[in-house]
């Protein structure tokens, strides 16, 4: 039986930065064509290697590779954050997921769910009882919607994109 597994990236791993970098690429790329963007796989790695150094300066932000069987199928970061966007939220400790995704071959199998129930049981022994999530419209809504998530009719200024809100259960 295949088993789901996560791995925290950690600094000055070469071995876990090339598993990350190889389903980050494409995130990203995939991202930006989503939002009209562009980027160079140099200008997306260098953010990579800046969100792993990041991370690894608090307990409660996460940046971990989804593992089937030991292949590499998904990457996310997540963390407790620590304001409310600009008070457009009720309080701040919220969970949020600043990047997640899933090879799209392993879509629709349910590796999507068991990441995201992973990340939400995190976040909440991190201290969040809500999350927040500001998808992109083409593939992050439905899945976050599918997730039960919920439009709070607020935009996140900086990427402008919508604020989507659930209870964590």
């Amino acid at each position: 039986m295949s088993e789901l597994k996560f791995v925290q990236l950690q600094e000055g791993s070469k071995e876990l930065f090339d598993m990350a970098k190889e389903v980050w690429l494409p995130f990203i790329h995939e991202v930006n064509a989503n939002d009209g963007k562009r980027q160079t796989d140099n200008e997306i790695v260098g953010g990579l290697q800046k969100r792993i150094h990041i991370q690894g300066t608090r307990n409660d932000m996460h940046f971990e590779i989804a593992l089937l069987d030991d292949e590499v199928v998904g990457i996310s970061m997540f963390a407790i954050d620590l304001g409310t966007i600009y008070g457009l939220l009720d309080s701040p400790g919220y969970g949020t997921v600043m990047g997640f995704y899933i090879k799209p071959v392993h879509r629709r199998k349910g590796l999507g769910r068991t990441f995201f129930e992973h990340i939400q049981d995190v976040l909440k022994k991190d201290g969040a009882n809500k999350m927040y999530v500001c998808p992109d419209s083409v593939t992050g809504i439905p899945f976050w919607k599918a997730m039960g998530f919920s439009s709070s009719g607020k935009f996140d200024p900086d990427d402008e994109k919508p604020i989507y809100i659930k209870d964590i259960t």
